[in-house]
């Protein structure tokens, strides 16, 4: 069996709310922050999830042993 849909009043629809989600990048809950030592430069990458974090700094680590001496910092803020 079907279930018949109400027609809304004006005034039904005008007692609705209404929220609006905020832009994507606002949700971001986790800032990984790599800096560059010798000149100082900052580049800042918004995350969702500690992991995707951890692999963010693990590859600055990475780099870092490629080109010695360690020239990049990475920070994880919440």
């Amino acid at each position: 069996m079907l279930a018949e849909k109400k027609v809304l009043t004006l005034d039904e629809l005008e007692a609705q709310t209404a929220l609006e989600l905020p832009d994507r990048e606002e949700m971001a809950l986790i800032n990984v922050f790599i800096t560059n030592v010798l000149n100082n430069l900052t580049v800042t990458v918004n995350v969702n999830n500690n992991k995707v974090a951890v692999q963010v700094c693990a590859l600055v680590n990475l780099i870092n042993t490629i080109i010695a001496p360690q020239n990049l910092t990475c920070t994880i803020m919440q």
